[in-house]
This record gives structure tokens, C-alpha cells and sequence, in this order.
């Protein structure tokens, strides 16, 4: 499916990536919150173990749903929607929970806005989405009839060379968070989130067990720190609309 076509994206709910990427944004979770481009449903109860309330769980592939709804995930619930607009009143939510969906969207500010719509004042949106820095297309390229990935340095090219082999986009993190800002939120911080070599484990395990241990500092270090696998965005639907 073309880039920019609203799509089922590749589920990252691995038990130590959902640990990693939830335990990162833990401080913000409180009260209702919403889970757009749920898959399985392998993040939610990870957002209710470390904070939230509730969580309603949204996705465009009707089979993910009904996968998430056999988990029968106390104080959570989950819909199919069509990618465009949401069967949600306005003001709903604390927060918005946007894990490696975005670059997937028919339309970033459509998307972005619509969950604008659905927060209160004041609530969180986390975007995290693939970080150009980082030097391997995960989600892999088409060229022709030859299709491969995880893709090394494709992200450095240009992208008028590379947009029409993407399976997926990727972003500068200025350009993320510019996203973030055009759809009227407030961004409050930008991070990057690193691999955990759960899924591509290219290193011996005892090399890995010890990365993951520095893993939070490697988000710390100047320099360094912006070559994580995707950057980490964190903002508010301000008070008053600006």
C-alpha cells in the first residue's frame, strides 16, 4: 500500500519495547486516554499498569480489533474507525497515546487535529515516529519488484530520491515536531526512543542485556542521543485554544 494511505501498521508490542517505550512516558498518564492505531492492543494495558484510567483503543483493521477485544482487558474498550474521524465526542480524553501510526496517516494534519478534537484542555499527546538520524529504514523499501528491509541508510538520502520506495514515511525531528505544532498543541519535549533488539536481535545476547541497561541513559547523552530509532514527542492541547 502507497505511502499516505491509511493502513494496519507493524505491531511493536514486544514485552520489553512496550515496557521501555510506556515506562518513558509514565509521568503523564492519568484519567481517560486514548490509544490511536491500537493494533492487538499490546500497549493498553501497559498505559493502565503505569497510570491511565481508562483506554478506548482505535484502529482501521477490523481483525486487530476483534483480536483486541478477545483480550478482555478490564477497564478498556476498542473500535474500528476509518482512519479520518473518530465516533468521539469532543473533550473526551486526558491523553493520546500515537505509538509508530503517524507516518502511516492518509494526512498527518487530519489526523493530528482530529485527536486535538478529542482532548480536553490540557491533555497529553506522546507521538513517537521513525527519526531519519537513525541510519536503517525499518519498515523497509520497494524498488521495482524488489522489496527488502530493515533498509541501512536509506533515511540519509534525500527524500525526492527515496519517497516513492517508502513503505512508510520518516522524519526529521524538526519536522515531527512541526506536525505537532501546525495542529495547535503545545510541544513541552522532544526525545528519541532507541531499539531494544527484540525483534532484530543483530548483536549476542549478553551485549544486548547489558545495552538495554544504559538504554535510558543513551536518550541523555548530547550528540548521541539524536540517532534513536524514533523521536519522541511530548505536547498539550493548550488551555485556550491559540
Amino acid at each position: 500500500m502507497p505511502v499516505g494511505q491509511p493502513q494496519p501498521v507493524r505491531n511493536t508490542a514486544t514485552p520489553t519495547n512496550v515496557s521501555y517505550r510506556v515506562g518513558r512516558i509514565a509521568p503523564c498518564l492519568s484519567g481517560r486516554w486514548l490509544d490511536f492505531g491500537c493494533a492487538e492492543g499490546g500497549y493498553v494495558a501497559a498505559l493502565l499498569r503505569n497510570g491511565a484510567s481508562t483506554v478506548v483503543g482505535v484502529d482501521v483493521a477490523e481483525e486487530r480489533i476483534k483480536e483486541a477485544i478477545a483480550c478482555k482487558i478490564p477497564n478498556a474498550c476498542f473500535q474500528v474507525f476509518n482512519g479520518a474521524r473518530l465516533d468521539i465526542a469532543d473533550d473526551s480524553f486526558d491523553g493520546a497515546f500515537v505509538n509508530e501510526v503517524l507516518e502511516h496517516v492518509a494526512d498527518e494534519q487530519e489526523s493530528l487535529r482530529e485527536i486535538h478534537r478529542v482532548l480536553k484542555p490540557g491533555g497529553h499527546l506522546i507521538v513517537m515516529s521513525p527519526n531519519r538520524w537513525f541510519p536503517i529504514e525499518g519498515h523497509g523499501v520497494s524498488i521495482g519488484n524488489l522489496s527488502f528491509g530493515p533498509a541501512p541508510l536509506i533515511p540519509w538520502l534525500p527524500e525526492p530520491l527515496t519517497r516513492n520506495w517508502m513503505v512508510a514515511r520518516n522524519y526529521w525531528p524538526r519536522q515531527l515536531v512541526r506536525h505537532v505544532r501546525d495542529a495547535r498543541f503545545t510541544v513541552l519535549e522532544v526525545g528519541f526512543i532507541w531499539p531494544v533488539f527484540e525483534r532484530h536481535p543483530w548483536l549476542p545476547e549478553r551485549v544486548i542485556l547489558s545495552y538495554r541497561k544504559w538504554i535510558n541513559q543513551l536518550s541523555n547523552i548530547p550528540g548521541l542521543r539524536r540517532f534513536g530509532l524514533s523521536t519522541l514527542v511530548i505536547a498539550i492541547k493548550p488551555q485556550r485554544y491559540q
